[in-house]
């Protein structure tokens, strides 16, 4: 069987190892043992020997070397003596002997000889685990001074002597798992947060490295989006782009160093001439790339830098550049959506102003054409005509004039439609313009046999475009007369009112005309919507006239309900804002 080793001395710093190696000093002096060892484990899942005293021949094989994480050899031969386990020689199988060669050591001593000798094969162990019973580490002993194999009373006095220093290797092991790592995940959130939002993909990976780099403690930090070029790396850049995806399905990580580049849970491989022109380049003397992604997808990578002279890469610095990716990739992710949504916006805005643009040059084609309709027609009209020849002369310029109200109609919706038509705001007296309108429209109302009411309080000045909500009421009040039966009534209240703690004015016509079906209503602001209603069929009309009212209202900002029931009549209600909302207060 072929185990892998991983990158060796990723556990903590020179400090940390130090303390650790005088640890297992006084846990020799105090246990009566010539070798004590100590395995910490890394956060990438591995142990690494981090201390051996006693031995220089092991500590010269074993220190900084990492092995996986295999404990069912002491488990399973291993015999329980409260808290360790002895793995007596003659319980060794062959798998685990060829484990143990190739990440153990075997002193070259003779075996005791005595009754209940130990043998320099076998193994006391104890698995170092925190008060929440998760492993943290190993410590060996061996050589005892006494010669014999471990007895419970041998173990209950190791115990009594050293179990304080137990407990503090645990501590050491657990602050280098998350203390390093929290300070380096603070730092890179504070310099994120830096990162103005809003930013498109290229732009927040830029502002993104150069935030990051000026906040963590190494030379360069890249943040690389999946599938871009990478100066230097022209040549290896759909093989990076491989290793990379691959290490993001096993949630790893990649350290490149001049002579050996290692990938988690797999064996190292020499590093590319690619990967260390790039470290010249940059004057690196490691880099450090962890993937990013979001679920199965691949999105990137965050590419760290280390000086020559700095110190190697440590798994809390490893483990916490995961968590940063993690950050980053809920960022990429944002910024790419917010980049589909401006260019769909973006796309929409194409499609109306085309619409716009076509609306426009349609109305405006068809002037010219209802202008000669219109003179040939009084140039007939002023001839003598059979009984039915007029009647057919009425009927042209009846649908003439349709023609001519449509073509309006379209002007007036592709216009209230442009937000970039340029129309200037100013104070409107409402209560003036009501009025102005009620009374062009009377005559309307007269032939129609309808009744109008007013009720319009004086003094309504509100910011807005005049013409626009000229048009607003005009619509309001044609609309209402024309569903409305002859000896019906249509009302226009025009009063203050406040709405979401806004000052404003509510304009209301209601009618007692037709009315609407329940399943239209919603649909009544759709441009050239019609009634299905024979009754409302009757009735000439456009369909644009409510879309007008709608795009009037939408752009000075205020809301527009219909509220109506078939037979007895219709009510819309309009609220405008007194200014537009960058003018209040």
């Amino acid at each position: 069987m072929a185990w892998a080793r991983p990158r060796g001395q990723a556990w903590g710093n020179e400090s940390q190892r130090a303390v650790l190696h005088a640890v297992a000093e006084d846990i020799a002096k105090r246990t009566q043992h010539k070798v004590v060892a100590i395995e910490a484990l890394r956060s990438d899942g591995f142990l690494e020997f981090v201390a051996i005293a006693g031995d220089d021949a092991a500590r010269d094989k074993m220190l900084g070397q990492a092995s996986p994480l295999a404990l069912d050899h002491i488990h399973d031969l291993g015999q329980e003596m409260d808290g360790w386990r002895h793995i007596p020689s003659e319980r060794l199988d062959d798998v685990t002997r060829a484990f143990l060669d190739e990440y153990g050591h075997k002193p070259d001593v003779p075996a005791s000889g005595l009754p209940n000798g130990w043998d320099p094969d076998d193994q006391l162990v104890r698995l170092l685990e925190n008060k929440d019973g998760e492993l943290r580490g190993l410590l060996y002993l061996d050589e005892p001074l006494s010669g014999l194999r471990p007895t419970p009373e041998v173990v209950a006095a190791i115990n009594a002597e050293a179990g304080v220093l137990f407990e503090a290797i645990v501590s050491i092991v657990e602050r280098e798992l998350y203390g390093e790592q929290v300070r380096m995940v603070t730092q890179a959130r504070r310099a994120i947060d830096t990162v103005r939002p809003g930013l498109g993909v290229a732009d927040l990976m830029s502002e993104l490295s150069r935030a990051l780099g000026e906040a963590l403690d190494v030379a360069t930090v890249d943040v690389v989006v999946s599938g871009s070029v990478v100066p230097g790396l022209e040549d290896d850049r759909h093989r990076m782009g491989e290793v990379m995806r691959r290490q993001w399905e096993r949630r790893g990580h990649v350290v490149v160093e001049r002579e050996r580049t290692w990938s988690m849970q797999e064996e190292s491989v020499e590093t590319p001439p690619s990967l260390t022109r790039l470290l010249d380049a940059h004057d690196l003397g490691s880099g450090l790339l962890v993937p990013i992604g979001a679920g199965e997808e691949y999105l990137g990578t965050l590419a760290m830098g280390r000086a020559a002279d700095a110190p190697r890469w440590i798994a809390s610095e490893i483990n916490a550049a995961t968590v940063v990716a993690a950050d980053l990739a809920r960022l990429l992710l944002e910024a790419r959506l917010g980049e589909r949504e401006r260019a769909l916006n973006a796309e929409l805005r194409g499609v109306s102003d085309y619409r716009r643009d076509m609306v426009l040059t349609l109305a405006h084609e068809l002037r010219n054409p209802v202008s000669v309709l219109f003179t040939h027609l009084e140039l007939l009209g002023q001839v003598p005509q059979t009984d039915e020849a007029q009647e057919s002369l009425d009927a042209l310029v009846r649908a003439t004039r349709r023609i001519e109200d449509m073509v309006e109609d379209l002007m007036a919706l592709a216009s209230v439609s442009d937000p970039e038509r340029g129309t200037s705001m100013t104070e409107v007296d409402l209560s003036a313009l009501v009025h102005e309108c009620a009374e062009f429209l009377a005559p309307m109302a007269t032939l129609s046999g309808v009744e109008l009411r007013l009720a319009v309080a004086d003094d309504l000045v509100l910011t807005g475009e005049p013409a626009a909500l000229q048009r607003m009421v005009t619509n309001l009040l044609s609309n209402a007369f024309k569903y409305t039966e002859a000896g019906g009534r249509v009302s226009m209240d025009v009063a203050r009112a406040t709405a979401d703690g806004g000052d404003g004015v509510r304009v209301t016509c209601a009618d007692t005309g037709i009315g609407i079906p329940a399943h239209e209503v919603d649909k009544v602001f759709t441009p050239f919507f019609r009634s299905g209603s024979a009754e409302a069929r009757r009735r000439p009309g456009t369909g644009l006239g409510l879309a007008i009212i709608e795009r009037v209202v939408t752009a000075h900002h205020g809301t527009v309900r219909v509220t109506s029931d078939v037979g007895e009549g219709t009510t819309f209600t309009v609220w405008l804002p007194l200014a537009p909302p960058a003018e209040v207060g």
